[in-house]
């Protein structure tokens, strides 16, 4: 049970790096940032839920829990990195 956990948490992983090169460049090119955040939702979705079809756990929603801390503890990171640009 707790593996499953575990496991959906692993999908911090590729998302963390992903989200920094982006917030890097909506720093270089803030004119396309709306371009850039549709960008980020989709390729986002993206390897979250292939993700979730290439592990198919026997626990499906420990595994989806786990999925849903780390697009919490994802999301929390690029907020903490959007407010501290601000100063």
């Amino acid at each position: 049970m707790l593996t499953e956990f575990l496991l959906g948490l692993l999908v911090c992983i590729p998302l963390i790096p992903f989200n920094d090169l982006i917030l890097k460049w909506a720093k270089k090119e803030p004119q396309k940032s709306l371009a850039i955040v549709t960008a980020m939702i989709a390729i986002n979705a993206i390897i979250v839920l292939g993700y979730g079809y290439l592990m198919k756990p026997e626990e499906a929603k420990i595994f989806i829990l786990g999925l849903f801390a780390a697009i919490l503890l994802v999301m929390f990171r690029k907020i903490k990195k959007l407010i501290g640009q601000d100063k």
